[in-house]
């Protein structure tokens, strides 16, 4: 605790994952970029199964032992477009419709429409806070984020959206963690990190002394618990899971 900061105003916090834990966007990021090759020209086919195996290096959290300095939101899609040309150009697509479509990505990736709230996550959230936790979204993602979070139906739950974008540094990096424990004033011992990767997500909080719970709703066979049962066995009991 800071010496600022008096116990009353220190939290119990769930942190949660965003992509895969309480939403996803249709196709994902290859299927942004087919989206935005189609917002150029419908009639050019090109298929999310082309692009996939061409995008799984580059991004940011493809590296998160970088830690970056922290400027713009265009300054952020500046680092990413080489990773999105090369993507298009070894899919055959033209450097001109390449860069046209580059140019739209971040709206086309953060169209509200093409992302789904998954079941159970708005009544999870609404239950955290019912229980007394402060619900604050810690993602690997670009700076629209919070928007998207808003658009999406979500602000009135979660209090707080952190990106990597905004903190410099990407999950399971302990800084992101850190940094996002003191904005939102979590009281480490009773708060807890929701997320769908056992590494960034799970791994990652553990090493800063959170509690953590793997949840993987877009895998409904999975044996993990869902999210609401989650969140009822934490409010009911805040053990380790």
């Amino acid at each position: 605790m800071d010496e600022g900061g008096s116990p009353a105003e220190w939290r119990a916090v769930l942190f949660w994952d965003f992509d895969g834990t309480l939403a996803v966007r249709e196709g994902r990021w290859s299927g942004a970029l087919v989206d935005a090759v189609r917002r150029v020209d419908p009639h050019i086919l090109l298929h999310a199964d082309q692009l996939r195996p061409l995008l799984q290096n580059g991004f940011p959290w493809h590296q998160p032992d970088v830690v970056v300095e922290v400027t713009t939101s265009a300054a952020w899609w500046a680092r990413l477009r080489p990773v999105v040309m090369n993507a298009y150009l070894a899919a055959g697509i033209t450097q001109q419709v390449a860069n046209a479509a580059a140019d739209l990505l971040p709206a086309t990736y953060y169209r509200p429409d093409a992302w789904c709230v998954l079941p159970d996550a708005a009544s999870a959230l609404e239950r955290a806070q019912r229980g007394g936790y402060r619900n604050v979204i810690v993602s690997n993602h670009a700076p629209e984020l919070p928007e998207l979070v808003r658009d999406l139906g979500l602000s009135r739950p979660v209090e707080l959206t952190i990106t990597s974008a905004a903190i410099g540094a990407e999950k399971p990096n302990p800084l992101i963690f850190r940094r996002a424990i003191d904005l939102a004033r979590a009281w480490v011992d009773r708060s807890w990190m929701i997320g769908d990767n056992p590494v960034a997500d799970i791994a990652g909080a553990e090493a800063v002394g959170l509690r953590a719970a793997l949840v993987t709703p877009t895998r409904p066979e999975s044996a993990t618990r869902g999210l609401l049962t989650t969140v009822e066995l934490i409010v009911a009991s805040n053990r380790h899971f």
